[in-house]
């Protein structure tokens, strides 16, 4: 029985010997294997024509990258685009495909044209022809994608307008035929005045305001409200917040309410002396400033009837303790707080200092306009107007 037992014991460590001795040279089979691919793929780059240091660089990229590599002619570019910031494997077929086939373009722009987020390979001919002429890669694509069908032509102002932060695919005849009476503007200042509708003329080329668009509605010299139209839930200013009785929409009230009190806390006081305005009442406010102004002069300063962003019920025309007019509001301390902070409150200045041409109105420090904090953000740190923001973002 002992040695029955010894038997047994000696046979199941020689049984484990043999699995380890197996594993050992299944091991050794892999390692070999793969030292055979490995030099085999070594050897096909070195016949492809890659050196010994570019060698170097490709092994470390992953085995699909590797065999793709292989696919192709010798790439004298291929280290560039490997090690390149902007490198994405995801790409490197393309890469090589295109920088192999179109050698007479320098390989970065081949590169950047890839990478561009809107780049169509079935356009890649078109892109291609452009790029012989122009170094610009990103309006080459948006050219050739958006406005080619559009029968407009490529040149040295398409490619600067194309390339404009606020630029809008569907303005491009416009800015061309506006350029084309403008030719002293900026780029930038074509953008902006196209986008602002300044192509057209005040009150002649107006439109319905989109009452779809709730708290974002523009209200203009080129969108208006209906004589019957009346915002719901309105809200009563009174007490110290309000110089007389005023109205505002609830939720700018709330919002006009937080910036109030916060104002209050370093001193100051905000009062509303005109929220909410009625047809009606426009009517009757704008008419007076025609008998004594004229119409001329009546519109820089007054919206006609219909026209008045007072009517949606989201502006305050605001003052201090004091009640100052508002020609002296613009040197009060309230106004200067205003300016820093109104926006983390939804408020934008509705019609500031240096856009009168894009507004239609003089300037006024005292009239504010309640957009939500992110809108009213965003316009304050770009120190762009509604219209453009509405336009751009909204329309």
């Amino acid at each position: 029985m002992v040695t029955d037992m010894k038997k047994s014991t000696i046979k199941k460590k020689l049984n484990k010997k043999r699995l380890i001795l197996t594993i050992i040279l299944i091991i050794l089979i892999f390692i070999i294997i793969y030292m055979l691919l490995n030099n085999s793929k070594n050897n096909n780059l070195k016949v492809k024509g890659y050196s010994n240091l570019e060698i170097k660089e490709i092994e470390k990229l992953t085995k699909s990258e590797i065999d793709t590599i292989l696919k192709y002619d010798y790439n004298e570019n291929l280290i560039y685009i490997i090690k390149s910031d902007n490198y994405n494997p995801n790409k490197l077929d393309m890469y090589l495909k295109y920088t192999l086939k179109y050698k007479e373009i320098e390989y970065l722009k081949i590169f950047e044209l890839v990478n561009n987020k809107d780049f169509n390979q079935d356009k890649i001919d078109e892109y291609i022809t452009l790029l012989k002429s122009y170094n610009d890669v990103n309006s080459i694509v948006k050219y050739v994608n958006d406005l080619k069908s559009k029968n407009i032509e490529l040149n040295d102002f398409t490619i600067s307008i194309i390339n404009e932060k606020y630029f809008i695919d569907d303005h491009i005849n416009r800015y061309l035929n506006y350029y084309n009476d403008h030719t002293d503007l900026k780029p930038s200042e074509i953008i902006t005045r196209v986008n602002s509708n300044l192509d057209f003329t005040f009150y002649d080329d107006s439109n319905k305001a989109d009452l779809s668009k709730g708290m974002y509605t523009l209200v203009n010299k080129f969108y208006y409200l209906d004589e019957d139209y009346v915002p719901d839930d309105l809200v009563d200013i009174t007490g110290i917040y309000a110089r007389d009785k005023a109205q505002l929409k609830k939720v700018a009230y709330d919002n006009f309410i937080k910036m109030a009190d916060t104002a209050k806390e370093v001193g100051l006081t905000l009062k509303v002396t005109t929220g909410y305005r009625s047809y009606n009442f426009q009517s009757t406010l704008y008419n007076n400033y025609v008998k004594i102004d004229g119409v001329k002069n009546a519109d820089t300063y007054s919206a006609r009837p219909g026209y008045s962003e007072h009517q949606l019920g989201y502006s305050a025309d605001i003052t201090n303790k004091n009640n100052v007019s508002f020609d002296e509001f613009e040197n009060t301390d309230e106004y200067k707080w205003l300016q820093e902070n109104a926006y983390k409150y939804g408020f934008i200045q509705r019609y500031p200092k240096g856009k009168e041409y894009i507004t239609g109105y003089v300037f006024e420090s005292w009239h504010y306009r309640y957009v939500g904090k992110d809108i009213a953000k965003y316009i304050y740190e770009n120190n762009i107007t509604y219209e453009e923001y509405y336009e751009y973002f909204l329309r």
